[in-house]
């Protein structure tokens, strides 16, 4: 069945069970056009097993998926649109970056000159020459592996920890494959990782996964702002502050909880933002400049390290 929405790549209540283990629970997932979505979450929270099954590899205990406006047993009309690399890539070692592409260019049925060099210049393997697979370092196996998913040239690109145990210039070059991807060829990205760190550098759009459940989708902007330096006010009641804030001309701050406003401008003013509200009558418990690290974020919104 085909359908209209605004979003490349959608799930609904999406649910897969093993045994009396749960997972993945209940997952909506929300991806548009062109995004570089990064799905979050520890080694176990489901990651794997949600992208295994958005990519036709496993099929759901419940719940629905929605991909290009198909749903239903009418996704087998556009898997090919959907390229992936699920775990590690499978290479042949004993034959060049060239050699194995030609191997899934005949599976297709693609002959096009030229088509092989391409990619690999994409991937940034074109300089790889007679240089067999099985000596490439582990970041130039992961970016074959990207190059053998980019073959019949999908839309949407699913890959699941490109970046793990990769040293950091091996991460700056799937990086940059990653934004060449975008920028040259509009691809839309779904990408798992459990380092936001590094996410943080390429995504667009971000969801994370805990204990199978979807705890959060936000927008890069909403997540720097989330952890964006500020200073925190904690009051018994923050709906006392605003007029001060506003008499005295804040316009970027947010109340977060009830206890707490965050203020993200103005940052060297915090003393006589103090001494204006304590005028006012208003009681200070706490008043600190705080930068929370995206990893810090991460971490507390899943339980904390004790959990890792």
């Amino acid at each position: 069945m085909k359908t209209l929405s605004e979003f490349l790549l959608s799930t609904s209540n999406l649910t897969k069970q093993f045994g009396r283990h749960r997972a993945v629970d209940g997952v909506d997932i929300h991806i548009k056009k062109g995004a570089i979505y990064g799905f979050i979450g520890r080694n176990g929270a489901g990651k794997t097993t949600c992208l295994r099954m958005i990519s036709g590899l496993a099929s759901p205990t419940d719940g629905e998926i929605e991909m290009f406006g198909y749903t239903g047993k009418d996704l087998k009309n556009i898997r090919s649109r959907v390229g992936c690399l699920i775990e590690a890539p499978g290479l042949y070692g004993s034959m060049t970056a060239y050699e194995n592409m030609q191997i899934k260019c005949k599976l297709f049925g693609i002959k096009k000159p030229g088509y092989i060099e391409e990619i690999l210049h994409t991937v940034g393997l074109a300089d790889t020459g007679k240089k067999k697979t099985k000596h490439f370092s582990l970041g130039m196996k992961q970016r074959l592996g990207i190059g053998l998913a980019l073959i019949n040239e999908p839309d949407l690109l699913v890959l699941d920890e490109p970046i793990n145990g990769l040293d950091p210039q091996g991460i700056a070059e799937i990086r940059d494959t990653l934004h060449r991807l975008r920028d040259e060829r509009n691809m839309t990205i779904l990408i798992s990782s459990h380092i936001l760190e590094e996410l943080s550098k390429i995504a667009t759009d971000y969801g994370i996964i805990h204990n199978g459940c979807l705890i959060q989708e936000l927008t890069r902007k909403e997540l720097m702002k989330r952890c964006s330096e500020r200073i925190e006010l904690t009051l018994s009641c923050p709906e006392q502050a605003v007029p001060v804030l506003d008499r005295m001309g804040f316009v970027n701050y947010q109340i977060v909880d009830k206890e707490h406003i965050h203020v993200f401008e103005r940052l060297n003013e915090s003393a006589g933002l103090n001494t204006e509200l304590v005028t006012s009558g208003i009681s200070v418990r706490e008043i600190s400049l705080r930068n929370e690290e995206l990893e810090t974020y991460f971490l507390n919104l899943t339980g904390g390290a004790t959990h890792v």
